[in-house]
């Protein structure tokens, strides 16, 4: 991919989230509306792009590719969390800090951060991938990541429908879709494109709106933050592209992967941290320097891994 290119798609989504983080830090959004907007996001619109990208790619995806898919995206969420675990080790932290740091590492902004770019740079059929990415993401935070988080606290117990947030019911919904070959009328085509349209836009403002309620001089100024972020933003991304090229050829599923890989700390294990007694504060510091720091580190990997292909 030409650099100029990719340069100008980074500089969009900086844009939008600077947007969101001088609106939070004038005080213009307060941390009710983000919350509202994150959950709006979360429930239409990742929807809407979800299942836009289903009948968009239509019939070219076969069951065998599916399948394909969704291993390939297993085993990067399966690495992700080796590689955290045995990066955890390293690393000296409080009881109420430890887990959650762990957790941090071994997942990855899938649908805020992973889902636009992908989209931007490689359209519908990146777009399917992440979107089935989110099978194996919410199966292991939500049996391994809580039971790491809540070891020893007793607060919560593992819920099936904690599993089944919408992003995945829609995957699910549209893995039916693309195997029985259902028609799909024009009007709804249409209004699942200008929904999913609008994703990108605003789940990166929701992302720098999150940002401006925690300080970035102190999220910078850890040493801790730092190792943090080597490892989910180019550890677990570089090792991600490795494995996946010994299992595919598919060069967008590869390059998607390392995309989902090198994408910064996921939002929601700040929020379900904060539910197990983990330190919020200090995860979602975690969470802003990561997606600080991966406005430099993604463009850098897609410029690097796209010329190996």
């Amino acid at each position: 991919m030409e650099l100029s290119i990719l340069l100008n798609k980074m500089a969009v989504f900086v844009a939008m989230i600077v947007i969101g983080y001088v609106l939070a830090r004038r005080g213009v959004v307060n941390n009710g509306f983000v919350k509202t907007l994150n959950k709006l996001v979360i429930n239409v619109f990742l929807v809407g792009t979800i299942l836009s990208s289903m009948v968009s790619t239509g019939t070219d995806i076969s069951v065998g590719k599916l399948g394909e898919i969704v291993l390939l995206t297993t085993t990067a969420s399966v690495l992700g969390i080796i590689v955290a675990v045995i990066a955890g080790r390293f690393v000296r932290l409080e009881s109420n800090r430890e887990a959650v740091f762990e957790v941090l590492m071994a997942f990855g902004n899938t649908m805020f951060i992973a889902l636009p770019v992908s989209d931007a740079l490689y359209g519908s059929y990146a777009v399917l991938i992440v979107s089935l990415s989110c099978i194996p993401f919410n199966v292991f935070l939500y049996s391994y990541g809580m039971w790491r988080m809540k070891q020893g606290k007793g607060e919560r117990r593992f819920h099936l429908k904690d599993i089944l947030s919408p992003p995945l019911i829609a995957t699910l919904a549209g893995i039916l879709f693309l195997v029985v070959d259902l028609p799909v009328p024009a009007m709804v085509r249409d209004t699942l494109s200008v929904i999913g349209a609008s994703t990108m836009p605003l789940s990166l403002i929701v992302i720098g709106a999150s940002l401006g309620s925690v300080s970035l001089l102190d999220a910078f100024r850890s040493g801790k933050m730092a190792y943090l972020s080597v490892v989910r933003l180019l550890v677990i991304p570089v090792l991600t592209w490795l494995v996946c090229g010994l299992l595919t050829s598919d060069e967008v599923l590869r390059m998607t992967c390392l995309i989902i890989g090198g994408a910064p700390c996921a939002v929601i294990v700040s929020i379900l941290g904060d539910s197990c007694g983990q330190d919020m504060v200090f995860s979602s510091q975690a969470v802003q320097h990561s997606t600080v720091c991966s406005v430099i580190t993604l463009p850098v990997l897609i410029q690097i891994f796209s010329n190996l292909m």
